[in-house]
């Protein structure tokens, strides 16, 4: 497939099958880093068909909706306003042993 598809290209996602190569150039990758991602189902889910290796457009899509749906969350927790200023002892080791108070 030549990629990027044309603008005006109507066609439906779960018709487009994409080969290593358009897949490594759809996410910017070289081809050694491209082919070790090809392989990590947490980058990239398991292609459709095999031999060769095909993954379909509408699920490489959705993978990447959740990834970024998972990003902004990290990021919400981050930042989250609601949440109350983090004291610099709270973020230190506890002590082991209390002492007695004589």
């Amino acid at each position: 497939m030549h990629w990027p598809p044309d603008a005006g290209d109507d066609t439906d996602p779960r018709h487009v099958f994409l080969d290593a190569h358009d897949v490594m150039v759809r996410y910017g990758w070289g081809k050694t880093k491209g082919y070790q991602n090809l392989k990590d189902r947490s980058l990239v889910p398991a292609p459709v068909m095999t031999h060769p290796d095909r993954w379909r457009l509408d699920q490489l899509l959705a993978c990447e909706e959740k990834r970024m749906e998972l990003a902004e969350a990290a990021l919400d927790a981050l930042v989250a306003p609601e949440r109350e200023p983090i004291a610099i002892t709270d973020l230190l080791p506890q002590p082991k042993r209390r002492w007695r108070s004589a």
